[in-house]
């Protein structure tokens, strides 16, 4: 048996299983680009008819590899036009897409790595990074955390520039000092660069993990140092999780054998609502830096991985090519983490769409005639309605994340939990009722995950509930207000999703309402 070579595969297909690869813990889908991508694992197999193909030629790619041919990669972008008008590009809206938020990204960060730390013997150091320290890998590296005095600094900067001196970060190699000092430029911001770390890498007279009396703590274990954005806030927190997955194609590696160590140079505790989500990366607790204060730690394999806050990453902030979507990218993570979280995709049981409204009981960005909208949606006869709270003490997060997987419809106004929208189906439709004034804020993110978006246009019909800058602090901003929503503008949006789903090619149509053309 052997996997079709399409890069196409909807939610409701499923890939033979791979006996001999189920330690990789891989969505079956994404097992022969694995095999592409990792060739000794292919010869390891051979013998595996359900897992090998006598022309690995023939298998997909993800599109970073060197002999992928575009044809073949995964899941690729959808431009409405594939060249803009009065625009001089040497690449099309579907490659500059792809350079720029799909694999391409990833294929960018692997081509940029440079030798920082140049081994001289197998049982040398060595450190690697991408342009300005964004994603920086090494081995046997040696770090000095006796100036991070926690208890001093309970309360500072979670990310300091100065636990870190000349000799206190290094390793048994030679540095390249003009390579390493390129490097500078993009530390402005802690969650930037790794370069306010690395600055002082220094070349040791000694082998770390070598059982030298150099160190008090040696990890054996593939560890990755993660400086995090906001763990109460999903969409920050989800670029955290994103450029970790990312990382991990950069570096060619899924296990889950792996430590997570939070650096936070500060006495706080890191508040995560999310934090089921680490499953998907690792099988070991998180470690917080201040566990090693005061204490010398060698690391035999060291991961600094891409940050959430880098200029033009993924995704925050980042500007899109207008008129497409679908980063395959960003499709795979969906992917991967609802598979290693066991959360279950569902179709439409019963003849209708699923439609999830998402409530708000925040103070501002409440829709106030939520119910009124409601009612008026359960008339319809094609939709099945639920109104949700994906608050924490209300439904877990695996819970809120199987929701999500089950929805076709999802409805919510401006708010981080429409950053849901990255598991929702690939047929699905995001309606943002109102985007605040961030305009492309979720509509970019529901571009990324490849699914539709509908949202109110102009102001007609919305009418805000409390009067602008009337909140100490908050200023003239559409998103400290609340709302009530003109009803008859409110079901046409709606019908626009619906037509949307019913129109997709992959949604799964048996034992529905005929498709319709709006």
């Amino acid at each position: 048996m052997s996997w079709s070579g399409s890069s196409h595969t909807s939610d409701v297909s499923t890939p033979p299983t791979c006996p001999a690869l189920a330690h990789l813990g891989l969505p079956p889908e994404h097992l022969p680009y694995y095999l592409y991508s990792h060739p000794e694992v292919t010869a390891a197999v051979r013998n595996d008819t359900e897992c090998y193909r006598q022309h690995r030629a023939l298998l997909p790619c993800w599109g970073y590899e060197e002999d992928c041919p575009p044809e073949s990669r995964y899941s690729p972008p959808v431009c409405a036009q594939e060249w803009e008008k009065g625009k001089r590009h040497k690449l099309s809206n579907t490659e500059q897409f792809w350079w720029q938020a799909g694999f391409g990204y990833a294929s960018e960060q692997r081509r940029q790595l440079v030798t920082l730390c140049e081994a001289r013997s197998q049982e040398d150091s060595w450190l690697e990074c991408s342009h300005y320290a964004r994603y920086c890998r090494g081995r046997n590296l040696y770090l000095d955390f006796r100036r991070l005095k926690i208890h001093e600094n309970h309360f500072g900067k979670r990310f300091r520039r100065d636990i870190l001196g000349p000799g206190d970060i290094g390793g048994h190699c030679k540095v390249i000092t003009d390579r390493l000092k390129n490097m500078a430029g993009h530390e402005v911001h802690g969650l930037m660069s790794w370069y306010a770390e690395l600055e002082n890498f220094t070349s040791l007279n000694f082998r770390p993990t070598a059982g030298n009396e150099n160190c008090d703590v040696i990890l054996d274990t593939p560890t990755y140092f993660m400086k995090l954005d906001l763990g109460i806030n999903m969409y920050h927190h989800f670029c955290d999780f994103l450029n970790l997955y990312i990382s991990q194609h950069v570096n060619g590696s899924f296990s889950t054998d792996v430590n997570i160590i939070v650096w936070d140079t500060s006495g706080r505790s890191y508040k995560d609502m999310f934090g089921d989500t680490w499953r998907a990366f690792t099988d070991h607790p998180l470690i917080h830096l201040k566990n090693y204060d005061g204490k010398r730690v060698c690391v035999r394999e060291a991961i600094f991985p891409l940050l959430p806050r880098i200029a033009l990453g993924l995704y925050y902030n980042l500007p899109l090519v207008p008129g497409c979507k679908n980063s395959g990218l960003v499709r795979a993570f969906s992917r991967h983490v609802l598979y290693r979280l066991g959360i279950d995709h569902g179709q439409p049981q019963d003849g209708r769409l699923r439609v999830t409204f998402l409530s708000r009981t925040t103070q501002f960005r409440q829709v106030l005639n939520e119910d009124q909208l409601l009612a008026q949606l359960r008339t319809d006869p094609r939709l099945h309605v639920s109104k949700v709270d994906y608050k924490h003490r209300k439904m877990s997060f695996l819970e809120q994340l199987q929701h999500t997987q089950n929805t076709d419809i999802f409805i919510g106004i401006h708010g981080a939990g429409l950053t849901h929208t990255l598991f929702l189906p690939d047929w699905a439709c995001l309606l943002e009722i109102y985007n605040c004034g961030d305009e492309p804020c979720y509509r970019n993110l529901a571009a990324l995950r490849g699914v539709g978006y509908v949202t109110w246009e102009g102001s007609a019909g919305l009418t805000q509930m409390d009067e602008l800058g009337t909140h100490k602090g908050r200023g003239d901003y559409d998103k400290f207000v609340n709302y009530t929503v003109n009803p008859t503008e409110f079901r046409w949006l709606v019908e626009k999703a619906i037509m949307y789903v019913f129109n997709h090619p992959a949604f799964p149509s048996t034992h529905m309402h005929p498709k319709e053309e709006l």
